[in-house]
C-alpha cells in the first residue's frame, strides 16, 4: 500500500476536477489526480460561455487571461426575436468593471487542454485508466482502492466525477439526478460574419434559440425544448432532426446556419438534468463537487461556473485550515451551499418558464437577480 497522506487525491479529470488540481497547487497542496478514461479528451459537449463570476474564479488561480485569449470574450449579449432582429443588447460587463470581461465563450476542448497541461506543469501527478473501487477512513485520512487492485492512504478524496458519479452511489445511494423537463440541441458551426458575442432567440415555437461565437472561426447553436425524460433520438440523424425543428420558424443567422448541419457527429441531443446533493457534499472522507454534488440547465450559464468556483473555495479552505480538515470542510460548504442552490432551483424554474412561453412571470428581472447575487464574493 502507498502513503501519501499529505496528498489531495482528485477522482475525474473534467473540468471541476482539472481547475481543482491547478488550484490546489497554487497553494503548494500535494495532488494526485485519476480519470477513468484513457486519456483526459474532453467529451462533455462543443462550447459553453463562462460568465464574470467564473472568469474571476479562474483569475485567482492564474488561468483566466490565457482562456480570454484561445475564446471570445464580449460585454454584452443580444436579444432577438424568432426572425433574427436584434432587439436588445445585455450589457454583462456592468457589475464587474476589474478588466475582466462580462462573459467568454469558448471551445470545451481548448478549455480542458489548457487545464490539463496547467496542471502537469504545476507537478500534478495524472494516472489515467484507473477509478476508485472503494474508500475507508482510516484515522485522519481516508484509504483508496483503485480499478487495478492497488490502494493509497491520502489526506482528502475529491469525487469530481460528473453527473453520474460511481463514488457518489456508493457514499449516498439512492440519490439521483432528476429530469428537468427539457432537452438541449447543441451543434457546432461556423461563426457568422460580424457575430461577436452570443444571440438568443426567445418568443418563438421553442423554447430558447441560441448561437454563440467560441473562437474566430466557429459558434455552436443551441436549442433549449421541451422534452419527454424517455425520449431519445437516433444519433444517425440528429443533424436532419435539429434542421427540422428550426426550418420555417427561425429566420436571419439560426436559418442561414442550417445549411451548414450536415454531419450527425457535429450535432448532440441531451436531455437537462436537475440535481442538488443534500449538505454536507462530505462523507467518510470522500468530498464532491462539480456535477456529482449539483446539475442544472444551462439557462444562466452556470453549470461549469459553480464546478470552478467549488474547486476554488475548496482549495482555499484546505490550505487555509491545513490541520483541520474537519473545519476546512465545515466552512466550505457553508460557502457554497446556499450559493449553488440558488443557481439549481433558479435553473429549473427559468427553463420550465422559458419553454412554456410563460407571461405571467419576470423571466428578465429573475436572470438579473441571479446575476446580480453572483458578484458577491464566493
Amino acid at each position: 500500500m502507498a502513503n501519501s497522506q499529505d496528498t489531495v487525491l482528485i477522482s475525474g479529470g473534467g473540468i471541476s476536477g482539472l481547475t481543482l488540481a491547478c488550484a490546489l497547487r497554487r497553494h503548494d497542496i500535494p495532488v494526485e489526480l485519476v480519470e477513468r478514461k484513457s486519456d483526459l479528451s474532453d467529451d462533455g459537449g462543443v462550447g459553453l460561455s463562462l460568465v464574470g463570476n467564473a472568469l474571476r474564479a479562474l483569475d485567482s488561480i492564474g488561468i483566466a487571461r490565457a482562456l480570454i485569449a484561445l475564446g471570445l470574450p464580449a460585454d454584452h449579449l443580444e436579444i432577438a426575436t424568432p426572425e433574427g432582429r436584434v432587439v436588445a443588447r445585455s450589457s454583462t460587463d456592468e457589475q464587474w468593471g476589474d478588466g475582466i470581461p462580462g462573459h467568454c465563450s469558448i471551445s470545451r476542448p481548448a478549455l480542458h487542454r489548457l487545464l490539463a497541461e496547467r496542471a502537469r506543469n504545476a507537478g500534478v501527478r495524472i494516472r489515467t485508466g484507473l477509478s476508485i473501487a472503494s474508500s475507508t477512513p482510516v484515522g485522519d485520512c481516508v484509504e483508496v482502492g483503485f480499478s487495478d487492485g492497488g490502494s493509497a492512504r491520502y489526506r482528502l478524496c475529491v469525487a469530481a466525477e460528473g453527473l453520474h458519479s460511481a463514488t457518489r452511489e456508493r457514499l449516498f445511494p439512492g440519490l439521483h439526478p432528476a429530469h428537468s423537463g427539457q432537452a438541449c440541441w447543441r451543434a457546432r458551426v461556423p461563426r457568422p460574419a460580424g457575430l461577436l458575442t452570443t444571440r438568443i432567440h426567445f418568443g418563438g415555437r421553442l423554447g430558447v434559440v441560441g448561437i454563440c461565437p467560441i473562437s474566430r472561426d466557429d459558434a455552436y447553436l443551441y436549442v433549449v425544448e421541451a422534452a419527454d425524460a424517455r425520449h431519445r433520438e437516433d444519433e444517425t440523424r440528429t443533424h436532419l432532426a435539429l434542421r427540422e425543428r428550426l426550418t420555417g420558424h427561425y429566420g436571419g443567422l439560426v436559418a442561414d446556419l442550417l445549411e451548414h448541419l450536415t454531419d450527425p457527429a457535429q450535432v448532440s441531443y441531451r436531455p437537462l438534468p436537475v440535481f442538488l446533493l443534500p449538505a454536507p457534499w462530505y462523507r467518510d472522507g470522500v468530498v464532491f463537487i462539480g456535477d456529482a454534488a449539483h446539475a442544472n440547465p444551462p439557462v444562466l450559464a452556470q453549470g461549469a461556473a459553480m464546478g470552478i468556483e467549488d474547486a476554488v473555495v475548496l482549495a482555499e479552505e484546505l490550505a487555509s485550515a491545513p490541520a483541520s480538515l474537519d473545519a476546512a470542510l465545515a466552512v466550505f460548504m457553508a460557502r457554497r451551499f446556499e450559493r449553488v442552490r440558488n443557481v439549481v432551483e433558479t435553473s429549473r424554474d427559468l427553463a420550465r418558464w422559458q419553454v412554456e412561453q410563460r407571461r405571467d412571470v419576470d423571466i428578465g428581472g429573475t436572470m438579473k437577480r441571479v446575476a446580480v447575487a453572483l458578484t458577491a464574493p464566493i
